[in-house]
């Protein structure tokens, strides 16, 4: 939650704060909190370890927190919560931008890829997976990893600190396979991304969950995971 903000946002949330402090009045900002005025509207915007957001949104402290990753199903099936929990499908999908990988590489990301897995762990939901090959494509592409080029995958990731957790799931199923696929700060040749313009091996669609406390009237999300607050109201 940097500030000054970034001149070009990547992460939904630096995209939510950019757009939201364009069409407000700034009160107060420094790095990881900025406080806004919209109309009657004041709003807070504060960095929080996400599962401590979770338990200052339970003890009616804040009305907006992110679900913690991996929590999505909990919190539905949580009675104290689940009632409070938006879940958002964004017009996005979570994939591998590997342009500078040998085709053949390529391909046998795409063929091999733990999609489900993914969908299960991240979105937290099987449906969001994008298709997998069929099973042959799987098997053959399996089959002939020893005789790919001797290329290391360093994947990057951009964005979302969530990306950084399904990269990390991806890389290690990748390397049951005996590819070498790792996750790296420094010279990648492949970038993790969520991205709305295709040209990437797939592996999800993206999905947004947040808790929103049931005092805040005419909140939405739209399908770039940025809210309006313009036409949000408190009970």
């Amino acid at each position: 939650m940097p500030w000054p903000l970034p001149k070009h946002p990547l992460t939904r949330d630096e995209r939510q704060l950019a757009e939201t402090v364009r069409a407000s009045r700034v009160l107060r900002a420094r790095p990881g909190e900025i406080v806004v005025r919209r109309g009657a509207l004041r709003i807070v915007f504060r960095e929080v370890e996400p599962h401590h957001a979770a338990v200052l949104f339970r003890g009616g402290r804040i009305d907006e927190a992110p679900v913690p990753l991996g929590d999505i199903r909990a919190a539905l099936d949580d009675a104290r919560v689940r009632d409070a929990v938006r879940v958002t499908y964004l017009a996005a999908v979570d994939g591998l931008q590997a342009s500078r990988l040998p085709r053949s590489v390529r391909d046998t990301l795409a063929a091999t890829a733990a999609r489900r897995d993914y969908a299960q762990l991240v979105p937290e939901d099987l449906h969001a997976a994008m298709p997998s090959p069929p099973a042959r494509v799987f098997r053959s592409a399996r089959d002939h990893v020893h005789g790919l080029p001797s290329t290391p995958v360093r994947i990057a990731v951009e964005g979302d600190p969530a990306l950084a957790y399904g990269a990390s799931l991806l890389a290690a199923s990748w390397r049951d396979l005996d590819l070498d696929v790792h996750v790296v700060r420094r010279g990648a040749n492949a970038i993790f991304v969520r991205d709305s313009t295709g040209g990437t091996i797939p592996i999800a669609r993206a999905v947004d969950a947040r808790f929103v406390s049931p005092r805040v009237r005419g909140w939405r999300e739209n399908a770039q995971g940025v809210v309006d607050y313009a036409g949000v109201s408190l009970r």
